[in-house]
């Protein structure tokens, strides 16, 4: 007879079995998807920003059009994570090789911490399985940009906040503070993500309020440094400046709900300064933080004045959010419509279950895809929440099988 003890070890090497075997066959996907092109280069702003810090060591010239100067309009993280490779590797080909391997190696890690966001979640790692599984085969290598990594590092982030009771010391949480950093670096929606799993730990009384308190001084140290860089090169004391420049390109006279279909009116290209040369001029001219508002307030103007057409954009940006139009990657989309149908009776089915997670997620799902309403449409502002709906995915799948399964024993 094996002790309890030989019984968890057992257990914890086949659950690390399991996930090694996730990585792997994540990489195997990877791989399969590097032989077909990868979008990089010239045009995506993240890309030209990296280069840009590699060659003059100025974050600083986003758009294609027009060099336009230091800049909040993008995120820090990725962009430096790609001078750095710019840096190291020099020309082009092996840095976008690196960059692709790098998102391939983040959508494998995801892959392999969902079933142990799952056993956070529910105490069960079956669920995860099923979720990794469906993430497999939704997961598309994104190398201009950082949502592979965004949504690795939101699992982490989970898994080592979760685990905090238990770590004595002020370095676990100053980690895991820094951990929401790089993460608001690589996608500030993320605190959309992170500050309401805070509150979940606090509240499940998981985490204890002085390393809370850690946590959120080391996340919000970060962001102060950020705005600080940015109050010195652009005069306000910001985190961002790219909400102007997106609400007026996605809400004009020939608008589109989507980015592809937007691109090919060339209505996208007219309006944001990333293609538009008088655009461009124009932030130039005026500084990049009053364009900014200026174009916030021209876009608040044009939604007041024309509320019908704004709500027809709307409501097809709420339906693509979750259910994203086949215009490129179709298989894969379709797994996305099929995780987003799978997640509702999931959710339903964790609600009367009494789920502890259920409230998080809901609220989650709530509230990040908000701001993706009123902006075009595209697939990969699904993915840093798509975890959030293929666990409740995988909790319906592995549900219904268990029951199924207990139906035919009996």
């Amino acid at each position: 007879m094996k002790t309890s003890n030989e019984e968890w070890q057992a257990t914890g090497k086949q659950n690390a079995n399991i996930y090694f075997a996730l990585f792997v066959v994540g990489g195997l996907a990877g791989l399969l998807q590097m032989s077909s092109p990868v979008k990089f280069g010239l045009g995506f702003e993240m890309v030209a920003l990296g280069r840009n810090l590699a060659e003059t060591g100025s974050y600083a010239n986003p758009f294609l059009v027009l060099n336009t100067g230091p800049t909040a309009a993008n995120p820090p993280v990725y962009p430096v994570f790609l001078a750095l490779l710019t840096k190291v590797l020099r020309s082009t080909d092996p840095v976008v090789l690196a960059a692709t391997v790098s998102s391939m190696v983040a959508n494998a890690f995801t892959a392999s911490w969902l079933p142990r966001v799952s056993g956070v979640f529910y105490g069960d790692i079956k669920p995860g399985i099923v979720a990794a599984i469906l993430w497999l085969a939704s997961a598309q290598l994104m190398p201009s940009w950082d949502a592979s990594f965004t949504v690795a590092g939101l699992l982490l982030f989970c898994l080592l906040s979760a685990h905090l009771r238990t770590r004595k010391g002020v370095v676990p949480a100053v980690v895991t503070g820094a951990i929401a950093g790089l993460l608001f670096g690589l996608n500030p929606s993320s605190l959309l993500i992170t500050l309401p799993w805070i509150a979940y730990l606090m509240l499940s009384r998981r985490v204890l309020w002085r390393q809370t308190a850690v946590v959120l001084a080391t996340l919000f140290l970060l962001m102060f440094l950020w705005a600080a860089r940015n109050y010195a090169q652009l005069g306000a004391f910001v985190v961002r400046t790219n909400l102007g420049m997106t609400l007026y390109s996605s809400d004009n006279d020939c608008a589109q709900p989507s980015m592809i279909a937007d691109e090919a009116n060339n209505c996208f290209q007219s309006h944001h300064p990333n293609m538009s040369l008088s655009e461009a001029q124009l932030l130039l001219k005026l500084g990049e933080v009053t364009y900014d508002r200026k174009r916030t307030a021209d876009a608040e103007t044009w939604i007041k004045t024309h509320p019908e057409r704004f709500r027809q954009l709307t409501l097809a940006r709420f339906r693509d959010f979750w259910f994203p139009p086949v215009e490129e990657s179709a298989f894969k989309v379709h797994v996305i419509w099929a995780i987003t149908i799978l997640s509702i009776p999931g959710l339903i089915w964790m609600l009367f279950r009494r789920e502890r997670v259920s409230v998080f997620v809901l609220l989650v799902l709530f509230l990040y895809p908000l701001m993706y309403y009123v902006v075009v449409s595209d697939v990969r502002y699904r993915y840093p929440v798509l975890w959030l709906s293929e666990l409740p995915a995988g909790y319906f799948l592995w549900r219904t099988y268990a029951y199924l399964l207990v139906r035919r024993q009996r």
